[in-house]
C-alpha cells in the first residue's frame, strides 16, 4: 500500500456533513439562542427608540419613534419578527408589555421623572434579559 492509500482510508477524511446532522447534538434551546439574543436586541431597541423619541424635536428621532411605535403596537401581524412573535420566542406578555409602556408614557406626560431603557454593553444570555419580565399569559403564534 502506498502512502497515499493509507491517508485516504484514515478515520480523519474530510466528508460532507449536512446541517441537520450538525445540529443533532445541540439541544433545541442552544441552537434558538442566537435567534432569541437578536429578538431580544430588537425589542431592546424599539422600547428604547420609543421611549428616547416620544417627546424629540429631531426629525429623525422622531421617525424613529413612529416606527418603534408601530411596530410595539400593531395587532395581528405576522412573521418572524413581528411584535407579538418575538415577544412569544422570549416568553413575555405582548400586553403587559404595551401596558408598561402605556403607563410610562403617562407618567412621563404628568411630568414625573422616568427613566428610559439603557443600553447595556454585554448581554450573557436571554435569561438574563428576561427575568424581571414574567409571562401572565401564553401568546398565539400565527402559523400558517
Amino acid at each position: 500500500m502506498s502512502a497515499h492509500s493509507d491517508y485516504s482510508e484514515s478515520s480523519f477524511e474530510a466528508g460532507s456533513i449536512l446541517p441537520s446532522q450538525f445540529f443533532e447534538g445541540r439541544s433545541k434551546n442552544q441552537a434558538l439562542e442566537p435567534i432569541k439574543r437578536l429578538m431580544l436586541a430588537a425589542l431592546t431597541d424599539a422600547v428604547r427608540r420609543y421611549q428616547v423619541g416620544s417627546d424629540a424635536q429631531n426629525i429623525s428621532r422622531r421617525r424613529a419613534f413612529r416606527e418603534a411605535e408601530e411596530w410595539l403596537f400593531r395587532t395581528n401581524s405576522d412573521g418572524p419578527f413581528s411584535f407579538e412573535n418575538v415577544c412569544c420566542t422570549l416568553d413575555i406578555a405582548p400586553d403587559s408589555l404595551r401596558d408598561a409602556l402605556h403607563k410610562w408614557q403617562a407618567r412621563r406626560v404628568r411630568g414625573a421623572h422616568v427613566a428610559a431603557v439603557r443600553r447595556s454593553p454585554v448581554v450573557t444570555s436571554v435569561r438574563q434579559m428576561t427575568t424581571t419580565i414574567h409571562s401572565k399569559s401564553r401568546c398565539v403564534v400565527n402559523q400558517e
